[in-house]
C-alpha cells in the first residue's frame, strides 16, 4: 500500500513541476515587468475602468508587456543581428560559473522536448541489455549495412531522456511500439509509471 502512495505521489510531481516551473517563470517575468512598467500605472489609474481597481492595473500592464517583450524576443532572433545579439548573450551565460551548467542544462531539455516530432522518426521496442528485456528506442534513420536494412537508434536514458546512447540494429530485430514519440518521452521520465 505504501509502494502504491509513493508511486502516485511521484506521478503527481512528474505532472505538476513541468506546470509549476512555468509559471513560476512567468510570475517572475511578470514581476520584474511590473517594476519596469511601474511608471505608467499613474497614467492608468486616471482611466475609469482602472480607477476601481488600481491593482488590476498593475497586473494588466505587466501581462500584457511580458507577452510583448516575448513576441519581440521572437521577432528579435528571427532575423540576422537579432540571431548575432543571441550568441554573443549566449556566450555570455556559457562562460558563467555557475549560471552556464543551469543553462545548458535547461537548452538541452527544451531543445529535447520541442524537436522531438522532427527528430525521431518512430519508436521502438529492442531486446537491450539482454534478449528478453525490451527497451523503448527512437528510431532517428535507416541505412543498408552489407545488404540488410538497419534502424539507426537512440536508445534514451531514465529519467533523463535527454541522455542515452546510439546503436544500430537490424530492421527485423525491433518491433513497433504503437504509440507515438511523446507518450514514449513521458514513460521513460517517469521510469514508467505514466502512459
Amino acid at each position: 500500500m505504501f509502494n502504491s502512495f509513493k508511486k502516485k505521489v511521484i506521478m503527481g510531481m512528474i505532472i505538476l513541476a513541468p506546470m509549476a516551473v512555468t509559471l513560476y517563470v512567468f510570475a517572475f517575468m511578470i514581476r520584474v515587468i511590473a517594476g519596469l512598467t511601474a511608471p505608467l500605472i499613474p497614467f492608468l489609474l486616471r482611466l475609469p475602468f482602472f480607477s476601481s481597481f488600481p491593482a488590476a492595473a498593475t497586473y494588466v500592464v505587466s501581462f500584457l508587456a511580458a507577452i510583448l517583450f516575448l513576441w519581440l524576443l521572437g521577432t528579435v532572433a528571427s532575423n540576422i543581428f537579432g540571431r548575432t545579439v543571441l550568441i554573443f548573450a549566449e556566450k555570455i551565460f556559457l562562460k558563467a560559473p555557475v549560471i552556464n551548467r543551469i543553462y545548458v542544462i535547461i537548452k538541452q531539455v527544451v531543445h529535447a522536448m520541442t524537436s522531438t516530432r522532427s527528430a525521431f522518426r518512430k519508436v521502438v521496442r529492442i531486446d537491450y541489455p539482454r534478449k528478453g528485456i525490451k527497451t523503448l528506442a527512437f528510431v532517428t534513420g535507416e541505412t543498408v549495412l552489407h545488404g540488410v536494412s538497419h534502424y539507426s537508434l537512440f536508445v534514451p536514458t531514465t529519467p533523463n531522456p535527454t541522455s542515452g546512447f546510439f546503436c544500430m540494429i537490424p530492421v527485423d530485430e525491433a518491433e513497433d511500439a504503437g504509440f507515438g514519440t511523446e507518450v514514449a518521452m513521458k514513460i521513460i521520465a517517469s521510469g514508467g509509471m505514466i502512459r
